[in-house]
């Protein structure tokens, strides 16, 4: 078969784009932007380029060297946001064995000790485990990658999620941060039996750019519109994460503006900057600068994040928990015959930028292999996520197809069904059944019934009928933030109700009276606050009903 105008036009970025090292901030990034413009400006598709500055860190090189053993090399890469450490850092090693378990506050300074002046080699790197050792003194970190794969993967410590505010200064990690390989980590745990000195460098560039923000613009009939999105940035050529998904877009983009007869909504779509070296700064920025418009107008975001992968066979969804079920799984039967492997929350990535403005619908796409071999969370669960071998024949042209028709069979509903396909029964139970978790999972002492309370009478006052769009915001607000609308959350903390999950696994038997206090005064403001958006929305469900 014969490849047709939308399948020609993915081929034909995705062969520009393998070329280019798009990482925010470069003249590459801008380039593929240029190419994008001229592309729509060919085809009269009305887009506009927005400009934003950005806070960035782009990782350039790391190394570790041992004391013992100067001329033994480990090949190491940084993380963004990482601490620039150009002369270097020497310290003793130390293998922190609880690095993926949970401390009690009466244990923490032992732990704490253990770690301060040593560079801790650990099987986690996430940026709460930075942001611990930051605070235990540490004097670096070497993280050991989980899966087999000998490849390196960049990866982030930046604790703020987009660009930040004065507050925001004193997270930003102190302490250089490296990455190596399982096999590599395993050999120096052997060296490691015996004392250990190391020395590790780190350098990165910490700046400030202005960075493109391409927006096309397909208008409706009516001021609501969908809100599609990919980020355009990436790791090297990073053709799979996520020139696919720009690919995707580009060929609804065409699709929609060829057939304006579908579009009773309008349909909006967004290519992101600052998503790998800014923390999602791209979309919070847009979050913040659009903030009207989206409360007002937008009924629906849904990302695309590296469609078309080689091995990419099993189809997931992530969603907010407000879709229906059995609309979302119609679109993926329709084009496999079959229903997603798997439909679960989202969660804290992906360019969920728009939490606090009230967007009912939120969901995303993603792909699996059949069997997974490597903890890459992208790229379809590829080895080559984030690496420089994310190239052109990763590309699995069925599967983007695929996934193409997919978005499609979504977009044509929620573009022109006048009910959008939300679900409030079952996104309530699915609150609650997460609140009754949690409530395991915390000291007694703090109550969750008052919530538990309002969620019931949700539930009851709701029965079959029709809950605003409004309801959903605030549900959203509930479930996936613990600040307010306009401050994005630190980039950790996820779960449900995360102002909550900082509750878990501590007990007052365990803590100290200063600690104590604050976890009591950190449960009561965001009881307090889900009580009163809960509270919000049944005020609203009332009103509809009466």
């Amino acid at each position: 078969m014969l490849p047709n105008e939308l399948q020609l036009a993915m081929r034909q970025l995705l062969e520009k784009f393998q070329h280019w090292h798009r990482l925010s901030g470069s003249a590459d990034a801008e380039h593929s932007i240029d190419w994008l413009c001229d592309f729509l400006q060919q085809r009269q598709i009305s887009f506009h380029r927005e400009y934003c500055r950005l806070w960035l860190s782009d990782p350039l090189s790391a190394s570790l060297t041992l004391n013992s053993d100067p001329d033994w090399h480990i090949p190491a890469k940084t993380r963004s946001f990482s601490a620039d450490c150009p002369q270097g850092v020497e310290a003793e090693l130390v293998y922190d064995d609880r690095a993926l378990t949970f401390i009690a506050d009466c244990e923490r300074t032992e732990w704490e000790n253990r770690m301060k002046g040593k560079i801790v080699v650990a099987d986690q790197g996430y940026e709460d485990y930075v942001q611990r050792l930051m605070q235990a003194g540490a004097a670096g970190l070497i993280h050991i990658w989980g899966s087999a794969e000998s490849a390196l993967h960049e990866e982030t410590v930046g604790p703020i999620w987009g660009s930040p505010v004065p507050d925001d200064l004193l997270r930003y990690p102190t302490l250089p941060v490296i990455s190596i390989n399982q096999q590599d980590g395993k050999a120096l745990l052997e060296r490691m039996q015996q004392p250990l000195r190391a020395n590790i460098i780190t350098v990165l560039h910490e700046h400030i750019a202005r960075c493109s923000l391409p927006i096309i613009e397909l208008p409706g009939e009516t001021e609501e519109f969908v809100l599609l999105s990919s980020h355009y940035d990436s790791w090297h050529q990073g053709v799979t994460d996520n020139a696919t998904g720009n690919a995707l877009c580009l060929a609804l983009a065409l699709h929609y503006a060829q057939n304006p007869e579908q579009l009773r909504r309008g349909l909006r779509i967004a290519f992101w900057p600052g998503h790998s070296n800014g923390r999602y700064a791209g979309s919070s920025w847009y979050a913040d600068h659009f903030r009207d418009e989206l409360v007002n107008h937008c009924v629906a975001h849904i990302n695309v994040d590296s469609p078309g992968c080689v091995g990419g066979s099993e189809v997931v969804i992530n969603a907010s928990g407000a879709e229906s079920v059995s609309w979302l799984n119609q679109a993926v039967e329709k084009v496999t015959g079959l229903p997603a492997s798997r439909i679960s929350p989202l969660g804290k990535g992906g360019d969920q930028s728009f939490w606090g403005v009230g967007i009912p619908l939120h969901f995303a796409l993603r792909e699996e292999p059949a069997l997974r071999s490597s903890l890459s969370p992208g790229s379809g669960g590829g080895w080559w996520w984030h690496t420089e071998q994310d190239t052109l024949d990763k590309v699995d042209d069925a599967h983007l197809w695929r996934d193409v028709k997919i978005h499609q069979h979504w977009l044509d509903a929620l573009l022109m069904d006048e009910v959008l396909p939300l679900d409030a029964s079952n996104y309530l139970h699915q609150l609650r059944s997460a609140l009754t978790q949690l409530q395991y999972e915390i000291d007694p002492a703090f109550s969750l019934q008052p919530i538990d309370v309002l969620l019931e009478r949700l539930i009851l006052e709701m029965g079959s009928k029709k809950v605003s769009e409004k309801a959903f915001g605030l549900w959203h607000r509930a479930r996936y933030r613990a600040s307010d609308d306009f401050h994005p959350d630190l980039s950790f903390h996820g779960g449900a109700f995360p102002g909550l999950q900082l509750l878990r696994g501590h007990r007052q038997e365990n803590c100290s009276e200063r600690y104590w206090l604050m976890l009591e005064t950190q449960f009561v403001r965001q009881r307090d606050r889900l009580c009163e958006l809960f509270a919000l929305s049944l005020q609203l469900i009332l009103h509809e009903i009466g």
